[in-house]
């Protein structure tokens, strides 16, 4: 574990325990002082149960997470989090005022007062030890590791990423470096990038790297290189703009960007949180989802000639087959070779200037799917239109061969027409939604699908996968990008 990784789980753990902490100790000053004041004599609340504190600490520790308090870029600008701090005690008093309110918990029936007492006292003493006490731990490893940033990008692009860097504690010194060519999509890294890794004395703390203009396969190879020095690692762009999912990022360096997270060639597969969501929200989706998935069953079954279910064999996680389960979308016995086609232009990068591969949706844009099938059966375009042909691949969830998020799963002639680069998402699980689901599905183009899977993969949390699957919702109620 590097030094970095060190201090940002020590600042996590620590924050989430003094929070804890300072909210029991809160409540107890603000029932204390009720009682005192009322002549009741001393009491405190843990001479009964009150379901209303463990619900103030759900509350809390949801809301900070959800803000990005339990970040290491929390402690980064003081005035920011400070506002953040305000912002997560004000919503998690809202939410334990109602819940408590409405269910009339016994810390309410006591003194509604003594809830906002007790709250605007965790707020002042929470600031006074995040900001008096785990900030030195952040200011004292910026001391142990002075080595600054390091943003590799287009001058033009980077300057104000560049800018915010430089008033940030433990972000300055600032160095820059440029690449010769722009996008090289598919191509090695420039070895003079590298090299200003490399060469950096002392290592820096943070690499930031301007996705748009380094292109995709160059981004992964600079993302090697500073993690193998030590450095925290950010990528910017569009393309990864949902992976920051407080917006904690967003409001601090002013672009849209994420951290590294982890190497996802380094792990054996889905990790034990990962894999509990992935059950939770698929045993979940097949009960919600029963009556529904009888009516489509019985509307395919008399729709066309077939099975209701379309099987299929595809490529799974580091390349092992699995068999995918669809309701039926296609005419049976419909002949592939059309996608195969349509699948080899794709991945060869045709239309991957704008042009797209001939198709164009209602409103002009390109589409890189094969648009007005033949073979699409007459309830399979509403069903492909609202995913609604995916619902079965919660079983393939079930069972474990498919995640909730992750990249789609290939065929197996898709794996063979891959690029060396392309390879890298079949490290991940494949998933039922993921970021090119939320991006445009039909007008997202093969290689920057293939970033987004890959890049989610540095940056997967179960945080990251409910945030996606909460996109989708909307991607997938309004048909956004489909064909």
């Amino acid at each position: 574990m590097t030094s970095g990784n060190a201090i940002r789980n020590r600042l996590r753990w620590l924050s989430l325990a003094a929070d804890i902490a300072l909210a029991l100790v809160c409540f107890q000053i603000a029932f204390a002082v009720f009682f005192w004041f009322h002549h009741y004599g001393l009491r405190l609340t843990g001479e009964r149960l009150d379901w209303g504190i463990p619900l103030a600490l759900l509350a809390i520790c949801g809301t900070f997470l959800s803000l990005g308090l339990y970040k290491l870029e929390a402690y980064v600008s003081r005035p920011l989090h400070l506002l953040t701090l305000f912002k997560g005690t004000l919503v998690a008093l809202v939410i334990t005022a109602f819940f408590a309110f409405v269910f009339k918990a016994p810390v309410v029936n006591d003194s509604r007062l003594t809830v906002f007492t007790a709250f605007a006292a965790f707020f002042a003493l929470d600031s006074l030890v995040r900001i008096g006490l785990l900030e030195r731990l952040y200011r004292h490893d910026v001391r142990e590791r002075p080595g600054g940033s390091l943003v590799i990008g287009v001058a033009a692009d980077t300057s104000v990423l560049a800018g915010r860097c430089r008033e940030l504690r433990g972000f300055a010194p600032v160095h820059t470096a440029e690449p010769l060519q722009l996008g090289r999509n598919g191509l090695d890294v420039e070895s003079a990038l590298l090299e200003a890794i490399a060469a950096a004395e002392p290592a820096p703390r943070q690499v930031f790297l301007d996705g748009p203009s380094l292109g995709f396969k160059t981004t992964f190879d600079l993302i090697a290189a500073a993690r193998a020095r030590g450095a925290d690692v950010y990528v910017t762009g569009r393309l990864v703009s949902p992976l920051d999912t407080t917006r904690l990022l967003l409001r601090l360096f002013e672009l849209p960007l994420m951290r590294v997270r982890q190497d996802p060639a380094a792990g054996d597969g889905v990790s034990a949180s990962k894999r509990a969501f992935d059950v939770a929200a698929a045993a979940t989706a097949l009960v919600l989802f029963s009556p529904l998935i009888v009516v489509i069953a019985l509307a395919v079954r008399g729709s066309s000639p077939g099975p209701v279910f379309f099987r299929q064999n595809r490529i799974g996680l580091r390349g092992r087959p699995f068999e995918l389960l669809k309701f039926r979308s296609m005419i049976d016995g419909s002949d592939s070779a059309p996608h195969r086609e349509i699948t080899s232009r794709f991945i060869q990068g045709q239309g991957a200037s704008g042009v797209g591969l001939g198709y164009m949706d209602n409103d002009g844009r390109p589409l890189y799917k094969l648009a007005d099938d033949d073979r699409v059966a007459p309830i399979g375009r509403f069903l492909r239109k609202y995913s609604l042909d995916e619902l079965p691949q919660f079983w393939n969830v079930l069972k474990g061969d498919m995640s909730m998020v992750g990249p789609r799963p290939a065929l197996e002639y898709e794996v063979v027409a891959y690029k060396a680069w392309h390879r890298r998402r079949l490290e991940l699980t494949p998933g039922l939604s993921g970021l090119w689901q939320i991006a445009g599905r039909a007008r997202v183009g093969f290689d920057e699908m293939v970033f987004q899977d890959i890049i989610y993969g540095y940056n997967q949390s179960v945080l990251t996968d409910v945030s996606i699957c909460l996109w989708t919702v909307p991607a997938v109620l309004t048909g956004r990008g489909a064909v």
